[in-house]
């Protein structure tokens, strides 16, 4: 028999068995008293957590923490500056009368902005003279997370912790 031959007597005849499927897993039964997920009383078998190697929780985290003996730096000064900006911002536009009428309110808040802008480039440039220097760190994250300007002034005066 030739290999043309071969190739067409192997592909007649009849298919081979079904393999054997493995029978599906059944739900463990509850321990007496328990009661059963809203899974198992529908006769639903509850999807399988995902191992924890793929889930996002598991990935290594990134250390954000600042150590004790950071050191201010620029970025912190112009950032420090832009939370104040937005912190002056914010409380004077809530204080504008209701009273105004939209063309007053947008010039007003202009004016706010511009001010509010000022203020935030002068803490910037005033906190540059600390660049370098050590400074504690849950003082810049208590500014960073202030809702209003006296708390954000609050965190930065606050006399040192005692060790």
């Amino acid at each position: 028999m030739g290999p043309l031959t071969m190739l067409l007597f192997g592909c007649g005849g009849a298919p081979p068995p079904p393999a054997e499927q493995p029978e599906p897993a059944r739900p463990e039964e509850p321990a007496p008293g328990a009661e059963p997920t809203p899974e198992a009383a529908l006769g639903v078998e509850a999807p399988e957590a995902e191992p924890a190697a793929t889930t996002p929780s598991a990935a290594p985290r990134r250390d954000d923490s600042v150590p004790d003996d950071y050191a201010l730096m620029h970025g912190d000064c112009v950032d420090l500056g832009k939370q104040l900006t937005a912190l002056t911002r914010t409380e004077q536009v809530a204080a504008l009368s209701a009273k105004l009428t939209p063309e007053q309110r947008g010039e007003t808040e202009k004016k706010i902005d511009a001010v509010a802008a000022t203020l935030g480039e002068q803490y910037a440039q005033a906190c540059e003279q600390n660049v370098g220097k050590h400074v504690d760190p849950r003082s810049l994250k208590c500014a960073f997370d202030a809702r209003s300007v006296r708390a954000f002034e609050a965190c930065l005066n606050a006399p040192p912790p005692a060790k």
